[in-house]
């Protein structure tokens, strides 16, 4: 360490950091004794003073940008603030309360700097800190860290000055400087609680993006089941007429749109937030875990999200056979089932029938699949058959793991007019997107019981080879 006093870089971001807090006052004395009503006092006597005191704020912006420094080679984490103490004065004795934790969390060069100042002032300027034996407690202070030690004859010119630079700076860490009688206590945030802080907001985080993605669902049941007549059959099959079709689907696609731009920057910070916890707990704690899991999560739903708002209304050019468009969506949710534990088993068998290439049919089977990933328990499997319904219509059907559904209810589970978790069934919107999407492509779906008593959703499309 060169020189256990201020530097002049540091007096400088002192002096800006307080000049800061000086024209913010001034500029609050400013606006309380302007008069209420300008109209009232001649404008010769109204002072310009805010054209002044944004030029201020300008000047001191400029000065923080000058002062400001690139981070040294200094790490940043866990630091035991003893041990560098030890380091720094080889020959203190210092006092250790027995069982508390010593260790805070922040830039290692400038606690670093911190206490070479501090204990600067417990000694005579002539002497060097390393040469020094002043005697150093520390101790734990609820969930602070208290470093004190005994203050030394006043002799510097910049020992105030010093004073006020220790406080800023720990108030930049979240901690507070002390004086009391002739000592001078650090006062510093020990680093579980900064990890604990941490792991509290994160978790706050995905509460939200929870109930985000829970609302979504709701409002995609209002918007969707708005004018349509409930029938309950035992097989429950859909009308969709073309017009209706568009039309709610585009209603789909906008809202998805709505939807994920509103999530994609709340997960963005979760994940950041979600690597900083990692660095301090590690990869195999529980809470890490638990919070990895409710990540991945919602990074699904943005997915089903993103997947709907960007499907367009128009087939391409292609025609192919259902068992190779079918196979290619499977692979492409072969990664979800995968993270759930869940086998997808396809079954299908070649035919002449043909399948127009699009978005929507796409966005229409991937929510199929999803739906029967997240039905289905860990360890389970999801099949898909493929088969020839008709001489012009070819039939699609996933059969799931999850709990069955009463025929009268199956109606309102595929509107989404009751919450599928009160069945048993997955929460979230997929049902309700793949209906949609059947609309338009003038498909109908329907939910059936199983072999096995589970739930099966057949889609029958029409051939577009004929």
């Amino acid at each position: 360490m060169a020189d256990q006093r201020l530097t002049r870089d540091e007096l400088s971001w002192l002096l800006a950091q307080e000049a800061r807090g000086a024209a913010r006052a001034l500029r609050d004395g400013v606006s309380q004794l302007a008069p209420r009503d300008p109209a009232t006092v001649p404008s010769a006597k109204l002072p310009e003073v805010q054209v002044t005191l944004d030029a201020l704020d300008g000047a001191i912006d400029a000065i923080s940008q000058l002062q400001h420094r690139q981070p040294g080679p200094g790490r940043r984490g866990r630091i035991d603030a003893a041990a560098l103490l030890m380091q720094l004065a080889p020959n203190a004795r210092i006092a250790i309360e027995p069982g508390a934790g010593t260790e805070v969390y922040g830039d290692e060069t400038e606690l670093r700097r911190m206490l070479y100042v501090m204990l600067g002032q417990s000694s005579s300027p002539a002497e060097s800190v390393e040469a020094t034996t002043p005697e150093i407690n520390v101790r734990r202070d609820g969930e602070l860290v208290r470093l004190s030690v005994a203050l030394g004859p006043d002799q510097s010119a910049t020992a105030e000055l010093e004073r006020r630079w220790l406080n800023r700076m720990a108030l930049r860490m979240g901690g507070r400087l002390e004086l009391e009688g002739g000592d001078q206590a650090l006062l510093l945030p020990a680093d579980e609680t900064s990890v604990r802080h941490e792991v509290d907001l994160l978790r706050r985080e995905l509460e939200q993006a929870k109930q985000l993605g829970e609302t979504y669902a709701r409002e995609l049941a209002e918007v969707f089941t708005a004018g349509v007549a409930a029938t309950a059959q035992d097989e429950t099959t859909v009308p969709t007429p073309s017009s209706v079709g568009r039309e709610r689907f585009e209603l789909l696609r906008g809202l998805g749109a709505a939807l994920a731009r509103r999530l994609r920057p709340v997960l963005e910070g979760m994940e950041s937030d979600l690597e900083k916890v990692k660095g301090k707990l590690g990869d195999v704690s529980p809470a890490v875990q638990s919070l990895q899991q409710r990540y991945a999560s919602m990074r699904e739903v943005l997915g089903e999200l993103n997947r709907v708002a960007n499907a367009h209304d128009a087939n391409s050019q292609r025609v192919a056979e259902p068992e190779q468009l079918v196979r290619e969506v499977v692979a492409g949710a072969e990664r979800r089932a995968s993270r759930h534990g869940v086998k997808l088993v396809l079954d299908a068998t070649r035919s002449s029938a043909k399948l127009a290439e699009s978005q929507v049919l796409t966005v229409l089977l991937r929510s199929l699949l999803d739906h029967g990933i997240a039905a289905t328990p860990r360890g389970g499997e999801v099949h898909v058959l493929v088969r020839a319904h008709a001489t012009d219509a070819i039939e699609i059907t996933v059969r799931d793991g999850g709990p069955g559904v009463p025929p009268r209810a199956r109606d309102d589970l595929l509107y989404h007019r009751v919450d599928p978790t009160s069945m048993g069934r997955p929460a979230g919107a997929t049902l309700l997107i793949a209906h949609t999407a059947a609309d338009l492509l003038e498909a109908s779906i329907s939910l059936r019981e199983g072999p096995d008593g589970g739930l099966e959703v057949r889609l029958v499309l029409p051939d577009a080879g004929r």
